[in-house]
């Protein structure tokens, strides 16, 4: 029996990422930070270890580092990489502001991956955190990688979280760019709410042609119905096994943004997170 997926034309090479950066602290998340890179580094034109020499002052997720134990994480993520036979290049930088350092090296083309940790977002405020700044801060797409609940599949599996907003557009040609590079299970999923009708079905419809575009691959579409958003994603996402979680990220800052989807996806969900911005062009 025909598919949509069969019909339709050989899968488009789409778009690459100018390049994944996946930053180093030299805390046991950098395992988590450095697997989550080299799953992604497909979709993008290069890939580069950086560690950034912290100042005093500044706490988070990303801390300060010596620069024997920089180099040593370093060197290692290198090595990581020839195993996996993936170029790499690395970058000891600073002493500066982590979080602004990261930020310049990944721009709004590049990818920017590290280490997260689950907690209270408004915790990780109050203390500054390296991780709460990325999300507020990143001008491009951010992943934080997160251990992984349970056992791990060979194969990424992706679940893309999408509304009717403006950052759907970017947050499927991303998921999709990477599920073609990697090989991976992609799920769209919805949570409706009252403005759940025709016209969503028919943006939900669009976007999963676009993944089929870009995957060759029919993606599975499931709509959650009466769940608050951020709780059925993160529900779902736990439920389905994934092991990457792709959302949208409107922009909010302050007190807006720690209440925000994708700041409550973050804190709560049981695998890594993609973060892509509302004004991402893919």
């Amino acid at each position: 029996m025909a598919t949509i997926a069969s019909i339709l034309p050989a899968p488009s090479p789409g778009f690459a990422l100018d390049r994944v950066i996946c930053a180093l602290d030299g805390s046991p998340r950098d395992a988590d930070a450095t697997r989550e890179a080299l799953a992604v580094a497909g979709a993008a034109n290069g890939l580069s270890f950086v560690a950034v020499d912290d100042t005093p002052q500044t706490g988070g997720a990303i801390s300060s580092l010596g620069e024997h134990r920089a180099r040593r994480a370093l060197e290692q993520a290198q090595a990581l990489a020839a195993a996996h036979g993936t170029p790499a290049t690395t970058e000891l930088a600073g002493p500066g502001d982590v979080a602004a350092t990261l930020i310049d090296r990944a721009g709004r083309t590049g990818l920017l991956v590290a280490g997260g940790r689950r907690g209270s977002p408004v915790a990780a405020a109050v203390t500054g955190s390296v991780e709460r700044a990325l999300l507020h801060r990143a001008e491009g797409p951010l992943l934080l990688a997160h251990s992984r609940d349970g056992e791990r599949d060979a194969r990424l599996r992706i679940l893309v979280a999408v509304d009717d907003g403006p950052a759907a557009a970017g947050v499927v040609a991303l998921a999709g760019a990477v599920a073609a590079a990697s090989d991976g299970y992609v799920n769209l999923v919805h949570v409706a709410g009252r403005e759940y009708g025709s016209a969503m079905r028919h943006r939900l419809a669009e976007l999963s042609i676009e993944l089929i575009a870009r995957t060759g691959r029919e993606p599975v579409v499931d709509v959650l119905q009466g769940a608050h958003v951020a709780t059925g994603i993160t529900d779902f996402a736990r439920r389905s096994g994934s092991s990457l979680l792709v959302v949208g990220r409107r922009g909010l800052t302050g007190l807006h943004g720690l209440g925000s989807v994708s700041g409550r996806v973050v804190n709560a969900a049981p695998c890594s997170v993609l973060v892509v911005p509302a004004d991402f062009d893919a």
